[in-house]
């Protein structure tokens, strides 16, 4: 049982009719499972609920809160044959928690390339699987996609250019296919085509507006109940009813900041289980109304299985023998590094809200996204500097493992927001801006900066000594508290973003070259050697290609051994997410006595791969 989770009783205040949905905002949800972090995902099965925070979590018949899985899931739906299936981002894959307690992998590729990022997932009469991967995707860039696992075990992108694709849910009659577009703020309706042809173009079902929706769920009788995230005039979420004819029935208002997800349970189906963060966790309430309870499904193709040990709830699943937890993180937010350890692995921050002193243990293969790349050090950041933060708990506190971080200049671009002057800067010294979203105020809030000495102000892609700041110049900053004071250490324009990501990669491609990948080998198989690559370097090791030759560094404290052995790149896989950068290298022995060699290293974390540009 997880220590900081807790189930609290519910109280019903108010079972309504069947049809009587007007009645519906008269309902007092309230807590019925409290999480370690922001939740998703939730699904009833057999008397327990299941849902998404940080792992798979489930909230048994006997009412504890306990990790089911140790998996990074984001959405599970339950077929009618008593499958949980699962939105996993930890493997890149559709699990299938089978009836017989097997966990297998339906699904991991995508045009023989891993798939991206998994959200949320659903399937049809037919059995076709259907999941979202909103990666990368936003109003101005919209890239997502919806995928389909057909029961043959084909994958098929079938709709794109999508900003956020998110929740999405077949109706009872296996017509339609619902999609929350969250960052249009629309649900859009796709008419399930007849087996062989393509889907069409969407059409708007509804605009929700406000800070538009996260996941659905269907009732009995084919109305759509959506998770409207928050709504602007209460600062809260709630779950809004449409009927397929596009009207609104009504509303439950959910007494937390936002709502994400929603799942019909309970023994006669009939009332709600909604996930939420602020606070974090499920929400319920008896409505009176029967959910509709799934297609369902069919026996898919396990393209392999994902062993399970005998302890734990159903499985503590870690093939990278790490011993304490990865994943996205379940507490995240603005905060002010102080110092690191790289002897200890050790952080000091302080929150950006307060003057709290966190002492935090970073993961060795933790994530870390600066000047828009992946592969920094944190070393590398600034005393001072704000960062975005991601933590998971440990035995002791919430922030017990930093397993992610990204400079404010990725935070911002990656959600479309910016510093914009208030007034003229005149004296080149101080200056004051607010942060705008979609080119309008995010909030009411200016501040006032302090230009440092050793500021490196960029125009245009070059470095320049005086920059003039004029009242509605937009700019990214890094910036650092020093004395209560905000001093800006870098200023940077739209413009020159891809030339500090360019010198930024030359940096982290020079430190690979020397340092190499870090990880460790798994095993060793006759001259097949898989080799995990974590830590720093993960998503480097996106450039390895087959045939080329890499070189394993002795671990010479531990094993006594050649300074280093060649071996040949066969392929690599990337399984790694925010937190958890982790990279599966499939490599060939030149020499068979080498791998009787490597098998001493098996395990021993802190191996290093070099790639080389040329064989010796």
């Amino acid at each position: 049982m997880m220590s900081n989770c807790i189930i609290t009783a519910s109280i019903f205040l108010g079972i309504i009719g069947q049809s009587d949905y007007s009645k519906l905002q008269e309902i007092k949800p309230t807590q019925f499972a409290k999480a370690p972090g922001y939740s998703e995902g939730p699904t009833w099965k057999n008397g327990e609920l299941f849902f998404c925070s940080g792992s798979l979590l489930r909230v048994s018949k006997e009412g504890k809160v306990e990790k089911f899985l140790d998996i990074n899931p984001a959405g599970t739906v339950l077929n009618a044959k008593g499958h949980l299936l699962i939105c996993d981002n930890k493997h890149k894959a559709i699990l299938d928690y089978a009836p017989d307690g097997s966990l297998n992998v339906l699904a991991d590729s995508y045009e023989n390339k891993p798939l991206n990022s998994l959200n949320d997932l659903t399937l049809d009469a037919k059995g076709n699987i259907y999941w979202t991967d909103p990666s990368g995707s936003s109003l101005q860039k919209p890239v997502g996609n919806i995928f389909r696992l057909s029961p043959k075990g084909e994958v098929t992108k079938i709709a794109t250019g999508l900003a956020f694709p998110n929740g999405l849910d077949v109706d009872p009659q296996s017509k339609f296919l619902y999609l929350i577009e969250s960052q249009s703020k629309k649900i859009l309706r796709y008419l399930i085509p007849e087996e062989g042809k393509p889907f069409a173009e969407p059409e708007l079902f509804y605009d929700l507006g406000g800070s538009g929706g996260d996941g659905c769920a269907f009732d009995n009788k084919g109305n759509l109940w959506v998770a409207d995230f928050q709504r602007p005039e209460t600062k809260q979420g709630r779950i809004l009813i449409l009927s397929p004819e596009k009207k609104v029935l009504g509303h439950v208002d959910i007494p937390a900041q936002v709502v994400s997800n929603i799942a019909f349970g309970g023994p006669n189906h009939d009332e709600i289980f909604c996930s939420t963060g602020g606070p974090n966790g499920i929400f319920h309430a008896k409505v009176g109304i029967q959910g509709f309870k799934g297609h369902p499904g069919v026996e898919n193709k396990s393209l392999r299985k994902i062993p399970i040990s005998p302890e734990g709830t159903a499985s503590i699943i870690h093939p990278r023998k790490f011993g304490v937890p990865g994943g996205i993180g379940t507490t995240r937010g603005w905060y002010i590094w102080k110092s690191f350890d790289p002897e200890t692995m050790t952080a000091t921050v302080t929150r950006d809200s307060s003057d709290e002193i966190i002492k935090t243990r970073v993961l060795p293969w933790a994530t870390t996204y600066r000047y828009l790349v992946y592969g920094a050090n944190p070393a590398d950041l600034l005393p001072g500097e704000r960062v975005n933060l991601f933590f998971n708990a440990d035995e002791n506190h919430p922030r017990g493992y930093l397993v992610h971080y990204q400079d404010e200049i990725c935070q911002m671009k990656g959600h479309n927001h910016i510093w914009e002057i208030t007034e003229d800067a005149v004296d080149g010294k101080t200056f004051k801006a607010r942060v705008i979203a979609d080119k309008k105020p995010l909030d009411k809030n200016i501040a006032e900066f302090n230009i440092s000495p050793e500021c490196k102000k960029w125009k245009a892609g070059k470095l320049i000594d005086t920059l003039s700041m004029k009242k509605g110049d937009t700019f990214y900053l890094t910036w650092c508290m020093k004395e209560k004071q905000k001093v800006v250490m870098q200023i940077v324009d739209e413009a020159s973003l891809e030339e500090i990501k360019t010198r930024q990669l030359a940096l982290i491609n020079a430190r690979l070259a020397k340092d190499g990948l870090e990880g460790y080998i798994d095993t060793v198989d006759g001259k097949k050697v898989l080799f995990t690559v974590y830590a720093t370097f993960w998503s480097q090791a996106n450039q390895l290609k087959p045939g080329q030759l890499v070189q394993i560094l002795s671990p010479s404290e531990k094993v006594k051994a050649p300074q280093s052995i060649v071996l040949k790149v066969v392929s690599q896989k990337n399984r790694g997410t925010y937190g958890s950068g982790f990279n599966e290298v499939t490599l060939e022995t030149t020499k068979d006595s080498d791998s009787v060699i490597l098998s001493k290293f098996e395990n021993i974390q802190g191996t290093h791969l070099v790639p080389l540009l040329k064989a010796k």
